[in-house]
């Protein structure tokens, strides 16, 4: 099977992978019996400089400041992404039935970003629900497998929230677009959110077998940006 490539949405530029694997690479998570998967804590750091084997990074600039660090702002532990010229994502592997754990919560804080979506936003990636003959396309980079992919975003005005945006019919393997919330009056403070998977898939893409889908990556990703912009994400954990 071809997968749907994520990174579309934001460049054709290739990517570089940054950062190293162990010698035994760690498994995708699953959730607990219970229904529990906590994606990414709020009580401990990341260690960018050897992420865990389960974590893929890639892209980002070629300059000595980093795109991806841990900062403590307001006492909650986050991962701050900075936008660049070059596109970036941070994606931790999973392996998770998207109808026994639907429900995706976080929390984030983002900066003053100007007009439009803020680069920085939340991505899933999802895979078995095709169709026999339906359409695929190149997953492209170095993402975990997926043949579909969903991204969260901040909009310009909280007008826009809770739009889900598809791609054009001629770019059918762009990841579409759900505004969680909006408004640069609105940015600078931490925001709790979360929202339904299986809700938004089947929005997306009715057609598919909504029964068989797993949910293979979820993340953080910044897209191409002129000037600097920064957003952290906090507590992402996947419920049932």
């Amino acid at each position: 099977m071809i997968r749907v490539s994520l990174l579309l949405a934001f460049s054709t530029i290739s990517l570089l992978v940054s950062g190293c694997e162990s010698a035994r690479p760690l498994p995708p998570a699953q959730p607990t019996p219970e229904g529990l998967l906590t994606v990414m804590g709020s009580t401990s750091a990341l260690n960018l400089n050897a992420p865990p084997s389960d974590w893929v990074i890639v892209g980002g600039d070629n300059n000595t400041v980093p795109v991806l660090s841990n900062v403590t702002m307001g006492g909650i532990h986050a991962l701050e992404l900075r936008s660049g010229q070059n596109p970036v994502i941070a994606v931790r592997k999973v392996d998770a039935m998207m109808l026994a754990t639907p429900y995706l919560s976080w929390s984030w804080h983002l900066s003053n970003h100007g007009a439009g979506i803020h680069p920085v936003r939340l991505v899933i990636g999802f895979e078995g629900g095709l169709r026999e003959g339906d359409e695929t396309g190149s997953r492209g980079a170095d993402l975990p497998e997926h043949d579909r992919a969903l991204t969260l975003v901040w909009g310009d005005s909280a007008l826009r929230r809770g739009a889900l945006s598809l791609p054009p019919i001629e770019r059918p393997f762009e990841a579409p677009v759900y505004t969680v919330r909006g408004g640069r009056e609105n940015t600078r403070t931490w925001w709790s959110e979360a929202v339904d998977l299986s809700s938004l898939y089947a929005q997306a893409w009715p057609q598919d077998n909504h029964r068989r889908v797993r949910i293979k990556f979820i993340g953080l990703a910044a897209a191409h940006s002129p000037s600097v912009v920064r957003g952290r994400i906090a507590q992402i954990v996947l419920t049932h």
